[in-house]
């Protein structure tokens, strides 16, 4: 009889996304990739407002609509890859789970 090891393999966050979009019949568009990317380049909290505005920057090029950024903020704390760690002047802000 053969016994296997499980492995565990690291997956992207983007790569979690997509596969927890799956899961709940949602596909995963090239605008929420680029949220995700933008949101687990950094540990650092933030609020939904403040990622539009980071996104919104010239210089960065990835400008996506208002909308998109909350929800897609919604389906990440859904996936458990985003907590909400505080509210202040009726702001939520979030930190990206570490592994």
């Amino acid at each position: 009889m053969l016994h296997f090891e499980s492995l565990e393999i690291a997956m992207s966050p983007v790569e979690k996304f997509r596969e927890y979009l799956a899961s709940q019949g949602i596909r995963l568009t090239q605008e929420r990739e680029i949220i995700v990317a933008e949101v687990f380049s950094s540990h650092e909290q933030f609020d939904a407002d403040q990622l539009v505005e980071r996104m919104a920057d010239p210089g960065v090029g990835r400008r996506v609509s208002r909308s998109t950024v909350y929800r897609t903020i919604g389906w990440l704390e859904e996936a458990g890859m985003l907590r909400k760690v505080g509210r202040n002047n009726d702001r939520d802000f979030y930190q990206p789970e570490s592994e």
